[in-house]
């Protein structure tokens, strides 16, 4: 039983555990010493190439090669396939009825979150934007999805039925953004101008990485002057650098830590899916690829676009430990409530952790993944007993948005136990995707390359997707 499994593995942390005062530490090193410290981000920093494609992969490929392997990808010219690459000249769009719609528009191109945002006509923004420090960034407007293409790797029902939102970025270059992770997959595709993206592999770093709002995963540091004192975690990085020009796009795996800078007019259209879904890209499910079939935004479904624009609306619905982090006392309460109980053992912690991170039935909890909630429940236990109780509950900060260390070593410890439970789906997710492959490579002495390439690519043995059946 689950709980038997989740028993054994605390007696051997209790067993094993020993102090460590490392976690926190800080280099003593002056200022001058810091290689990089109050200049651009990565700027004295090893930076890797993303590796490049010529054109999307099929979906069993890449998710099968980059999805859960978690590895970036830019897809050279992959954006032209649109429409919207030729079309979305800011004359054109204005001469479209529908731009007098209202759209939200962000007051400074160096990304600011807590800043409001201001409403005026798509066609207002479109005559202003160039002399402003204004950046559209929106839910890609119904009455342009028909221009942009859903890339042939997500032609897959399983696929598309997890596709989240589609998001439209515009502005006359010179946006910045913040140091954060999406819990999402993205693709972004650019229709002009130039994007350069810095990327850190967040598993390689989760002990190192700590953000001071994790209620939103990311960072306040200033990415063109940063202080390295401030903020130690983003020293002896290394960063994976991908520089977009108009027509690319680019494969960025949920997790990864990313900070993105525009150049000149620009225009870029994110789509975002539910990495947590874990589908299985098979044959059966993607029909056979059809080349010929072009898939826009508007023959899919995205199920938050048309519900408020709260920022997390969907992070909320399939990350329940973004409540959690964002009131742990109010998740807890819950389930306790729901328990029926007044107090909370360790064991009964690791059953909500489990309850939440949604895994395979034993299957998440490593030796790492049972530490690090150990961690966690000694932050919540105030007073020490062994017991989460109201008492201790009490005595937890009351508002995340005055960044107490408190929520930000709790953010910490959730994320990492995230990764950990993500890593260990995604290892028996491609193992399914590489026993396609086993089966494929045993076929070959027993079936003509043509019939081999019907079963495993879909050029004969299956029905061709249709725009109905995504």
């Amino acid at each position: 039983m689950k709980s038997t499994k989740i028993i054994s593995v605390i007696f051997w942390l209790m067993a094993s555990l020993h102090q460590s005062g490392a976690e926190d530490a800080q280099s003593s090193s002056p200022p001058t010493s810091l290689p990089g410290h109050l200049k651009p981000l990565a700027s004295e920093a090893t930076r890797l190439p993303v590796s490049v494609i010529q054109d999307f992969p099929s979906p069993y490929e890449f998710f099968r090669s980059y999805v859960y392997p978690s590895v970036p990808v830019i897809i050279k010219q992959g954006a032209r396939r649109s429409p919207a690459f030729q079309k979305w000249t800011d004359e054109y769009l204005k001469s479209l009825p529908e731009s007098q719609q209202l759209i939200k528009v962000e007051m400074r191109k160096v990304e600011e979150r807590p800043l409001p945002k201001m409403k005026m006509p798509f066609a207002e923004f479109l005559d202003r934007y160039q002399t402003t420090d204004e950046y559209l960034v929106a839910r890609v407007p119904d009455f342009l999805k028909k221009d942009v293409l859903i890339p042939p790797s997500l032609h897959c029902t399983n696929v598309t039925a997890n596709l989240l939102e589609t998001m439209l970025w515009f502005s006359s270059g010179g946006t910045k953004s913040h140091v954060h992770t999406d819990y999402v997959d993205i693709i972004n595709c650019l229709f002009r101008g130039q994007k350069d993206f810095l990327l850190v592999n967040y598993t390689r770093y989760r002990e190192q990485i700590i953000y001071d709002h994790p209620e939103g995963f990311y960072s306040s540091v200033d990415v063109e002057r940063v202080d390295l004192n401030k903020f130690p975690e983003l020293r002896n990085l290394e960063f994976h650098e991908a520089k977009l020009q108009a027509g690319d796009c680019i494969y960025l795996p949920f997790k990864w830590i990313h900070q993105v800078n525009s150049f000149g007019s620009n225009v870029a259209v994110n789509i975002w899916w539910n990495h947590q879904a874990y589908v299985v890209p098979s044959p059966e499910s993607c029909g056979r690829p059809d080349p010929e079939l072009d898939i826009s935004l508007a023959d899919v479904r995205f199920p938050y676009h048309d519900q408020p624009d709260t920022g997390i609306g969907f992070l909320r619905d399939l990350h329940p430990e973004v409540d959690f982090v964002r009131d742990p006392s109010a998740s807890l309460r819950a389930f306790m409530d729901e328990e029926e109980t007044e107090s909370l053992t360790e064991q009964q912690f690791l059953e909500f952790m489990d309850m939440m991170l949604s895994g395979p039935e034993g299957e998440i909890w490593t030796e790492e993944a049972v530490h690090v909630a150990h961690q966690m429940f000694q932050m919540l236990d105030t007073d020490g007993n062994g017991e989460i109780t109201s008492h201790d509950m009490d005595k937890f900060p009351v508002k995340i948005n005055k960044f107490d260390t408190f929520f930000i070593n709790l953010g910490q410890k959730m994320m990492i136990l995230c990764d950990i439970a993500d890593g260990q789906i995604s290892k028996q997710v491609q193992e399914i995707l590489n026993k396609f492959e086993e089966d494929k490579v045993r076929d070959v002495g027993d079936t003509p390359s043509h019939e081999h390439g019907s079963k495993y690519r879909g050029t004969s043995g299956h029905t061709p997707m249709r725009k109905g059946e995504l």
